[in-house]
């Protein structure tokens, strides 16, 4: 099969390792960086760009990923070659009319944060959750590295509805705090830290990927509990959690002073995330895409 994969293909993006994933499930993959595209000949001229490209091209499919700020005129041009996909990532605080409208057009939506299924179903019958994948190029175990922090969280801390909790437990708590590491310095930090957090998203429930990128690393995981994430992972056996600032700072004591129990929770969520690596995740798609052909 081959497909477009229309997204941003930077360095860090996750874009990399999906269209990775697409190539060595067997797809011959197109990738039309978007976002660049754009930015050197204007969106409109882009999305013309992209249409043409899509009629020439004819491919099995075409995967948007998010795609914000091109018009679903685009999605519409490509149905007449081509299946269509919308992979979205995000919570709630980006769900809008701009994104609606590719929705309601796609042959199937794609949604990598569980709760945001049911309002995708609301325009588009074919809405399934998918898992986010890590990527094996940027997410895994370092050998020989020596512990630096007890406790660490990567991510933005900002107070706003979408992590509206972050600050809370950083003022309580007071774990390490690292904003805008990515691809291997993000695995570096993530790799010396005895112990990662997570909080779950508050405006829709789902695992952000920094669940997966914490498990490949064969690293152990603290987070907030989302609605679902015992259909993936069992607690105390993959990943453990807390809900308050006391139970985390307790459980942090527990785990730093419990190495050995730890350690076998990391290799337990290691071996769990191999089925979320993006091979998985573009047979995942390939697999629904021939269902609608």
């Amino acid at each position: 099969m081959t497909v477009l994969f229309v997204a941003v293909f930077t360095p860090h993006s996750t874009n990399v390792a999906q269209s990775r994933g697409f190539q060595k499930a067997g797809c011959g993959v197109y990738e039309y960086d978007y976002r660049d595209r754009a930015s050197k000949i204007g969106t409109q001229n882009m999305e013309d760009d992209l249409i043409n490209t899509c009629s020439k091209l004819k491919p099995d499919f075409v995967v948007f990923s998010k795609c914000n700020n091109m018009h679903y005129r685009v999605v519409d041009e490509c149905n007449k070659y081509s299946k269509t996909v919308l992979w979205y990532m995000d919570a709630m605080n980006n769900f809008d009319q701009e994104l609606i409208e590719k929705i309601k057009r796609v042959d199937w939506f794609i949604n990598g944060i569980e709760g945001v299924v049911p309002h995708g179903k609301e325009y588009n019958p074919n809405t399934i959750f998918l898992p986010q994948c890590p990527d094996e190029e940027m997410n895994f175990p370092l050998e020989n590295i020596q512990y630096k922090y007890d406790a660490t969280f990567i991510g933005n801390i900002q107070p706003n509805n979408t992590h509206a909790d972050r600050m809370h437990y950083h003022k309580e708590v007071g774990f390490n705090h690292f904003n805008n590491a990515h691809g291997l310095e993000h695995n570096k930090i993530v790799n010396a830290s005895k112990i990662n957090l997570n909080f779950a998203h508050t405006s829709t429930n789902g695992a952000s990927v920094r669940v997966f990128k914490i498990l490949a690393a064969k690293s152990f995981l603290l987070t907030t509990p989302w609605e679902g994430m015992e259909d993936m992972f069992t607690i105390g056996e993959h990943l453990d959690i807390f809900t308050t600032p006391k139970e985390l700072k307790d459980k942090i004591n527990y785990y730093i002073n419990n190495e050995a129990e730890r350690l076998q929770i990391c290799n337990n969520g290691h071996k769990l995330v191999q089925k979320y690596m993006p091979v998985k995740w573009a047979q995942e798609i390939i697999r629904y895409v021939k269902q609608s052909i």
